[in-house]
C-alpha cells in the first residue's frame, strides 16, 4: 500500500510540475475534463475492488485455509428431476472430491456471500479504513518528500511497525465469522503488539527496502528526473517515470509475497478463541502452537509459520495472486487506452490562451 502511494503521488506530481513548466498555456475543454475525471474514478473503483476483494481478502483466507481439515462440508449436486434417479448409480455413490473453498476466486466469493451476506466481498474495510487514515495522520506528523526515498522508506517501515496490532485485527475480522463487536473492539491490546511487531517488521520492512532503496538509487543516478522532457507530452513524462520504477515495484512485489504469508499465519494464531473462522482452519498449526495458559507463547514462530504452509496451500495462494495480478494488467492496458486517449483529446481540442488579452 506504501509503494503504491508513493508512486501515484509522486506522478502526480510529476505531471502538474511538468505542466506548469510549459511556457504556453492551453485551456482544455471542461467537457473532456470532466469525462476523464469521472472515467479515472470509476477505473480507480473497479481496481481498487478487485485488489481488496481478491488481492486482500481472498489471498488472506487462502493462507490461513487448512487443506486437509477433519470436518469439510460436502456440497452434493441435486439430480436432475426430469430423469428418473437410479440410487445404485456409482456417479452418485462414488465420494465428491474434496476442495478447499479458496481453491476457486468464484467459490470464495459464494462462500462469504453465504455465510456473510452480500458485502462480504468487502469484510474488514472499517478496519481497513481507519488503519489508512491513522497511517496518513501519523505521518503528517513527519513531512518527508515523495522524492526523499531513504526517508520515506524509514518512516512508512515505522508506522507500518507501529500500527501492527491494526493491521491484525484486520486479519482478524477477514478469517472469522460476523462478530457483533464494532471493528475497533477487535484491536488487540498494546500487550499484543510485543507478539506480532517482529512478524510486522519482517513483512513491512523488507517489502520497504526493496522498493525505496533501488528508487534511491535510481535517484541518484539520475534515471528518475525528468526535468530534461519538457518538450513531451505529461503522460510521457508519467511514463518514463513509471518505466523507472517497474523493477523496485516487482521486487517488492516477490519479497512482499511470503513476508505477508508470515504475517498473516502469526497473526491467525493469536485469533481469540470466542471467535470462530470462516473457513477451515487449525489453530495449533500441527501442534506448533502451545496456549499461553499452559506455559506457550500462544502463537506460532516467524520460521514455523512458513513451513506449516504445505505446497498445496502455496499453489492455491500463488494461484489467487496470479488471478487478481492478471485481472489487473488487464484492466491496466484497458485505462492505459481509454485514458491515453483521453489525454490525447484534451490536449488536441485545448485552446491556447492569448496572454495579451484585455484582463489576463
Amino acid at each position: 500500500m506504501s509503494v503504491t502511494n508513493v508512486l501515484m503521488r509522486r506522478g502526480t506530481e510529476l505531471a502538474v510540475t511538468h505542466m506548469q513548466s510549459k511556457p504556453e498555456k492551453q485551456e482544455p475543454n471542461g467537457g473532456l475534463v470532466a469525462l476523464f475525471a469521472i472515467t479515472a474514478i470509476l477505473i480507480g473503483l473497479v481496481f481498487w475492488s478487485i485488489e481488496y476483494t481478491y488481492g486482500m481478502v481472498v489471498s488472506t483466507l487462502a493462507v490461513v485455509e487448512d487443506t486437509n481439515p477433519d470436518i469439510y462440508v460436502r456440497i452434493i449436486p441435486s439430480p436432475d428431476p426430469t430423469k428418473p434417479t437410479d440410487e445404485n448409480d456409482p456417479e452418485l455413490l462414488a465420494p465428491t472430491p474434496l476442495k478447499p473453498i479458496t481453491s476457486k476466486l468464484r467459490t470464495t466469493v459464494k462462500h462469504l456471500r453465504s455465510r456473510a451476506g452480500f458485502w462480504s466481498r468487502f469484510r474488514g474495510m472499517s478496519m481497513f479504513v481507519a488503519y489508512t487514515m491513522a497511517r496518513g495522520f501519523l505521518s503528517g506528523f513527519v513531512p518527508v518528500p515523495t522524492n526523499s526515498y531513504l526517508g520515506q522508506f524509514v518512516v512508512q517501515s515505522v508506522l507500518s511497525v507501529v500500527l501492527a496490532t491494526w493491521q491484525m485485527a484486520w486479519v482478524h475480522i477477514v478469517i472469522s465469522e460476523p462478530s457483533p463487536k464494532r471493528f475497533y473492539q477487535r484491536i488487540p491490546s498494546y500487550k499484543t503488539w510485543i507478539k506480532i511487531a517482529p512478524a510486522a517488521a519482517l513483512q513491512d520492512v523488507l517489502t520497504a527496502a526493496a522498493f525505496f532503496i533501488p528508487m534511491a538509487i535510481a535517484n541518484l543516478a539520475g534515471w528518475l528526473d525528468v526535468s530534461g522532457y519538457q518538450e513531451v507530452p505529461p503522460i510521457v513524462a508519467i511514463y518514463r517515470f513509471m518505466g523507472v520504477s517497474v523493477v523496485p515495484a516487482l521486487l517488492a512485489f516477490l519479497i512482499s509475497m511470503p513476508a505477508r504469508v508470515i504475517f498473516v499465519r502469526v497473526a491467525a494464531s493469536m485469533l481469540p478463541e470466542e471467535d470462530e473462522t470462516i473457513v477451515p482452519f487449525d489453530r495449533s498449526f500441527g501442534g506448533k502452537v502451545r496456549p499461553a495458559i499452559t506455559g506457550g507463547s500462544g502463537k506460532i514462530g516467524l520460521m514455523d509459520a512458513w513451513t506449516t504452509f504445505d505446497w498445496a496451500a502455496r499453489i492455491r495462494f500463488a494461484k489467487v495472486i496470479g488471478k487478481t495480478f492478471a485481472m489487473e494488467v488487464a484492466l491496466g492496458f484497458f485505462a492505459l487506452l481509454v485514458l491515453g486517449g483521453q489525454i490525447f483529446w484534451i490536449s488536441k481540442t485545448a485552446k491556447p490562451i492569448d496572454m495579451g488579452a484585455p484582463g489576463l
